[in-house]
Formats: structure tokens, C-alpha cells, sequence
């Protein structure tokens, strides 16, 4: 559970350097695209949504494109932790 926590935090950070670092007015920002596609894999089968039709939040703030983006990968580390935890408890 710590290695998952480790690299969706890590490439989260990553992100945030990258997009922090890059000018709004620079284009497009590859790397921190690069670094977005593990996120969403890690975020399946909650990220669907913006990998079926990623032009429906168009309309939507950055934050939002955000936390629709990465939200499943922090989503499932949680439930990942949750699961860990009732499996130790009931097998203890």
C-alpha cells in the first residue's frame, strides 16, 4: 500500500512542477501530459469518464479538470487502504 501511496503521490508532484514551471501562454505541456496518463490508469475504473470523452469537461475550471483527472488515483489509494485495513482485521 505504501509503494502505491509513493507513486501516485510522486507523479502527482511531478505533475504539479512540470505544470507550475510551464508559462499558461507556452502551449501545449507534454511532459506533464506524459506524467497525467499513469495517473489516470491508476485512477481506473473511476477515471472512465475522462478517458471515453475528455471534451464533455471542456466547459469546466482547471481545478476541476484536475481533481476530475487525479481524483481516482487518490480515490483508489484510499480504498486500497481501507481494503488492506479490513483484511488485516479480519484475518488477525
Amino acid at each position: 500500500m505504501l509503494a502505491h501511496l509513493a507513486v501516485v503521490v510522486g507523479l502527482l508532484s511531478l505533475f504539479a512542477v512540470l505544470v507550475a514551471a510551464t508559462p499558461p501562454d507556452a502551449g501545449a505541456n507534454i511532459g506533464a501530459g506524459i506524467i497525467g496518463l499513469p495517473l489516470l490508469a491508476v485512477g481506473m475504473p473511476w477515471s472512465l469518464p475522462i478517458l471515453v470523452d475528455p471534451y464533455r469537461y471542456d466547459q469546466w475550471s482547471d481545478a476541476a479538470h484536475y481533481l476530475l483527472w487525479f481524483g481516482p488515483a487518490l480515490l483508489n489509494v484510499a480504498l486500497h487502504a481501507v481494503a488492506i485495513a479490513v483484511w488485516n482485521r479480519r484475518h488477525s
